[in-house]
């Protein structure tokens, strides 16, 4: 038996049902809700996107008030200038810079869109103020921060002005690359915090905490509008916090990001926080991080007398930080259109990344030249400190070595290296032991260390060498090949010098070939090179002229077996059988690595040459063989390196 279906008649009069679909109607699909057509709405027959009937119904939606949030901003640029958010009267306002005249807005409009100032419940830091006098220029600006800290903290002056300098270029570190931070390190009561107190009323927009998760920190950084600081006090155990190292890594440089993935319920986004801004540290230790502290200016602390405890600050106190703090704020947006200076500086590397900063923001103040040359004694004094590692006289011992050898070559034995190290240590070996050496600096250094650091530091390559004994038996030795290039910039490194081999046309003033040879198979022989010209550090640039000699020297075109074997021959000075010149030369040059013309006249007087002969053989080499250089008001010689 079918279901008859009930009458539906269409009331004409109102037409308004027809404007509507059959799912907007409040009775579509509930129960005994008087709808005439449930059962095609059951069966799937009528569709809720079919015309709606007469017995139309409008569902009920309730109208939700949909407050629309208001935009925040702290810092930028709008249509009438830069902006800055502060509080005036005791409302958060913006102020304006126009034209050098400052505006008062409780909101502004940036492409179409209005902003409001961030409230003081919204921002870390004491909210700013409005100053009404006229801003000082930057000279007068930093002697008034200056003045600050040598109220409340007894610190050298040298660190005082870049604490100053600090406070200076975080009110314009978007026109930096880098940036550096500062550590403040003592024992309890060393006025540590107070630093830190300080910098927290003076710096750009700081948050200051004790242990800030790295959580807190990327939350600051992402909702600043603006490049703030970060101060940070008792930081003892960061290197624990491998996220918080990443944040201090990274954000001493300009566009320096840090990546964190954010798992949501149905999503997974990669997110990159900006971490550049100014960064102080304050604890009683500094952190064994290697990456962490090569980004800090380190200022020691000790228990002073400052002129005010912290402790004793007073409403007189704190109304002149704010003063100070509202017209640093003012300065900023007068010269947001400033260029800080380009500072020349012959520094690289971290001592430019960290210093230039400062510098640039101090050129042309009176405290300039004092800090440059503090920078200067800096480097000076980092420089010594690597010479006097164990890697340094590695490197110098190795230098030294090769800028006293003969030919072209960068192959070292490392006995040879050891040998010279151990002198440079003034160590002390044990027959027992002969791979260990006893220092007093550096305790036991063995062969394997060294050889490690000359792989790692250096970039040695091991070989198997054959080399001739005493005896002039041939014997295979370890030795150390290192590539020119890389041992210059290691060099360079660790203030030292590779000498310059240059080459240049033979010069035969000075030097007869015998126009016969006793034997016609040895014209073939080939004859040995020129020894190139090097230029020292120190010397001036020597000419390849050479003088006329009375004496003439033998010729040097021998074949290179001849020359070894000349060389093996154990004659001393005063040995019974004369030497000809070429010999006297060889040994000499095997003596003498530098000194005075008559040290040099000496050692050929030794090895059988008369005073003049001497005299007339020295001058012959002059230019071509030795050049000169002072040190302390005295000519010296030394070899042109070949």
């Amino acid at each position: 038996m079918t279901e008859e279906k009930p009458d539906m008649t269409t009331d004409s009069s109102n037409k308004n049902y027809v404007k509507h679909k059959c799912g907007e109607c409040a009775r579509f699909k509930v129960p005994d809700s008087g709808c005439w057509n449930s059962y095609d709405i059951q069966q799937g027959i009528l569709l809720p996107s079919d015309q709606a009937c007469d017995r139309y119904y409008p569902r009920y939606e309730k109208q939700k008030d949909k407050k629309t949030k208001k935009q925040l901003r702290d810092a930028g640029l709008c249509d009438s200038g830069y902006f800055e958010a502060i509080y005036h009267n005791s409302k958060p306002c913006f102020l304006i810079e126009e034209e050098n005249s400052f505006n008062i807005a409780e909101s502004i409009e940036v492409d179409e869109q209005v902003f409001y100032p961030k409230e003081a419940k919204h921002i870390p830091y004491e909210p700013y103020g409005y100053f009404e006098g006229a801003v000082p220029n930057r000279e007068e600006l930093f002697w008034k921060v200056n003045r600050e800290f040598q109220r409340f903290v007894d610190v050298e002056t040298i660190w005082r002005d870049v604490l100053s300098a600090c406070v200076l270029f975080g009110y314009h570190q978007e026109k930096l690359q880098t940036v550096p931070y500062v550590f403040v390190y003592g024992d309890n009561e060393s006025g540590k915090s107070t630093v830190l107190q300080v910098l927290k009323f003076l710096c750009y927009r700081p948050m200051y905490g004790v242990t800030v998760p790295a959580a807190d920190i990327y939350g600051f950084l992402d909702d600043s509008d603006a490049i703030g600081c970060i101060l940070e006090d008792e930081v003892q155990g960061i290197q624990k916090d491998t996220d918080k190292i990443k944040i201090y890594k990274a954000g001493y440089k300009q566009g320096a990001v840090v990546p964190r993935t954010i798992i949501t319920q149905h999503d997974r986004v990669i997110k990159y926080y900006n971490t550049f801004c100014f960064k102080a540290c304050a604890s009683e230790q500094i952190p064994q991080v290697k990456g962490f502290n090569e980004r800090f200016l380190f200022i020691p602390m000790v228990e002073g007398s400052p002129e005010k405890e912290w402790a004793d600050i007073t409403r007189e106190d704190l109304e002149r930080l704010r003063n100070l703090r509202n017209m640093l704020l003012k300065w900023r947006l007068l010269s947001r259109e400033w260029q800080l200076p380009q500072v020349e500086v012959s520094w690289r590397g971290r001592l430019k990344e960290l210093w230039k900063p400062i510098l640039q923001i101090t050129h042309g103040l009176t405290v300039y030249d004092g800090l440059f040359k503090f920078v200067e004694d800096q480097r000076k004094e980092r420089l010594s400190s690597k010479q006097d590692t164990l890697e340094g006289k590695i490197v110098k011992v190795v230098i030294e070595i090769l800028n006293e050898a003969k030919g072209d070559s960068f192959s070292i034995p490392f006995q040879t290296i050891w040998n010279r190290l151990t002198e440079e240590l003034d160590g002390k070996i044990d027959e027992k032991k002969p791979h260990v050496m006893e220092t007093s600096e550096f305790f036991q250094v063995t062969k394997n260390k060294v050889g490690y650091r000359l792989r790692e530091i250096l970039n040695g390559k091991s070989k198997a060498i054959r080399e001739k004994d005493l005896e002039g038996n041939d014997r295979i030795v370890k030795a150390y090949d290192f590539n020119p290039e890389k041992l210059r910039r290691v060099a360079k490194k660790y203030g030292f010098e590779v000498v310059t081999k240059l080459t240049r046309l033979p010069s035969f003033e000075g030097v007869q070939a015998p126009e016969t040879m006793e034997k016609p198979e040895e014209n073939n022989v080939e004859k040995e090179s020129h020894s190139p010209q090097q230029l020292s550090k120190l010397s001036n640039v020597v000419t390849t002229e050479e003088q006329p000699s009375h004496l003439q020297i033998e010729d040097s075109s021998i074949s290179k077996n001849a020359k070894s074997k000349s060389l093996r021959r154990e004659r001393g000075p005063n040995s019974a059988t004369k030497l000809s010149v070429q010999e006297v030369l060889e040994k000499v040059r095997a003596v003498f690595v530098e000194g005075t013309e008559e040290e040099w006249v000496r050692h050929g007087v030794e090895y059988g040459l008369s005073e003049s002969e001497a005299y007339s053989l020295f001058e012959s080499l002059k230019g071509s063989k030795l050049f000169w250089f002072e040190r302390d008001g005295q000519t010296f010689w030394r070899w042109v390196r070949e």
